[in-house]
């Protein structure tokens, strides 16, 4: 996030940083919302799994479960949804490797961007010592555990609000950055 608000600092128009701001959401998407997506629908198999065997069409309607759940309906004429429409969606489980190989691997992508955004977040509020904190953090490797890890930072994952506050913290600014340039731009109103 530091390299990418330094690349951000040096955008030659406005243009070009509401491209790398809407780059950057579309990561944070994919790698937050999708991935959580993913779990939701590794949940709905596996808790029926426990029942018995599936068939396709039931693995199909728990991953149709699981977009409509974190993407909304298809869209309608207010915009709300990202898909037009979900037609031929239903089969797209198959291609996720981590679904056959590595069962809920998946989290791990949200749960780094999530850490991400509360530590850039952090580095914003309290600039003083960060870089010590930081390479404290990386030098422990696996010694700790994750809440014990965020201490020095103030930061708590115990705390029922902490996810919620990173997501704002990450996606949340970027996107605020994104509407008011594309306002600037006349994109929106």
């Amino acid at each position: 996030m530091i390299v990418f608000r330094d690349l951000l600092g040096e955008s030659s128009s406005k243009e070009e940083e509401l491209t790398l701001l809407m780059s950057k959401i579309d990561d944070v998407v994919n790698s937050v919302v999708r991935q959580c997506s993913f779990d939701r629908f590794e949940e709905l198999v596996h808790s029926a799994r426990e029942k018995g065997e599936l068939s396709a069409s039931e693995i199909d309607g728990f991953w149709m479960t699981a977009l409509r759940e974190y993407y909304g309906q298809e869209a309608d004429d207010s915009g709300d949804s990202p898909f037009d429409s979900y037609e031929d969606s239903s089969h797209l489980w198959s291609y996720v490797p981590h679904f056959h190989h590595v069962p809920f691997y998946v989290y791990s992508y949200a749960f780094a961007d999530l850490v991400v955004g509360s530590l850039y977040n952090n580095y914003i509020q309290n600039r003083d010592g960060f870089e010590g904190r930081l390479i404290d953090l990386l030098s422990a490797g696996g010694t700790k555990d994750f809440a014990d890890a965020l201490a020095p930072f103030g930061l708590d994952p115990t705390s029922p609000t902490f996810w919620e506050e990173a997501l704002d913290a990450h996606l949340g600014e970027l996107l605020k950055e994104a509407e008011k340039i594309a306002k600037e731009l006349g994109y929106v109103e």
